[in-house]
């Protein structure tokens, strides 16, 4: 359908990629053209501007998940899924003209770097991969007095997602949580799944188990002791582990 005999609309949605991809199909079977993209937690509603809000629908998040992978590319589907996950409030606009373009230019979209918008979901995803890997290595748990391992993080984007599917991978027998402060949510393991669950901004975290202080202390005192003076370089150091990463980093609390 061309787009100017589509309907310019506020789109509104459940802030899930599976309601993501239904914006995408209605764009193409609903005849919507949209004006902005808000998950329904951050829209701001306009006195005059129309609204349309997307009822998620899996089979049709399905549908385009699929044409993404076989008109375009197994990658740029991954790209969305990574850049859907970052923090600039406009994302979801440049990742649904991405995607657009996508369809229209096929497997070679990627190729396209002089096109701002390919750029710029690009570079989305990458933040949002590297920053996820960062964590893998960077969180650290502590034992609560349920037997549960606790871990706060503070990241800039989404990547509880990445994040659960890395340690239930290594940590496939343990019950653990990873507390994402800044966003107010938690991803809970219990051993075989995981779910995604909202956390209060001043639920405070859960109480440590009797050894748990003593542990952190001797782990702490072995990061300090194992350094060498005469090498030490603050400098690599930060580039190495930069510094928005150490606030919930147990060598660097005590």
């Amino acid at each position: 359908m061309p787009s100017n005999t589509r309907k310019q609309v506020d789109v509104v949605f459940d802030g899930t990629f599976e309601g993501f991809l239904s914006v995408v199909h209605a764009y193409y079977y609903d005849g919507i053209l949209p004006r902005s993209i808000q998950c329904a937690d951050e829209y701001q509603p306009a006195i005059i501007q129309d609204e349309y809000f997307i009822v998620t629908s899996h089979n049709n998040a399905k549908k385009v998940a699929t044409a993404i992978s076989k008109k375009i590319s197994i990658d740029v589907k991954r790209t969305a899924q990574y850049a859907f996950l970052s923090s600039p409030p406009d994302r979801y606009d440049a990742l649904f003209q991405y995607i657009v373009a996508g369809f229209k230019i096929g497997h070679t979209i990627d190729n396209h770097l002089q096109n701002e918008i390919v750029h710029r979901v690009q570079k989305l995803a990458r933040e949002v991969g590297r920053e996820a890997h960062r964590y893998t290595g960077f969180c650290r748990f502590e034992e609560t007095t349920h037997g549960i391992y606790y871990c706060a993080i503070d990241p800039v984007n989404h990547i509880l997602s990445i994040l659960a599917n890395h340690f239930a991978d290594r940590l496939m027998n343990q019950s653990w949580v990873i507390h994402d402060k800044k966003h107010h949510e938690a991803v809970v393991y219990d051993g075989h799944d995981y779910a995604f669950v909202n956390v209060n901004a001043d639920q405070p975290p859960p109480p440590m188990a009797a050894n748990e202080k003593e542990i952190q202390g001797l782990w702490t005192m072995y990061f300090n002791t194992l350094a060498i003076e005469a090498r030490k370089n603050p400098k690599l150091h930060r580039q190495i582990m930069p510094l928005r990463f150490r606030n919930e980093m147990t060598e660097f609390k005590n």
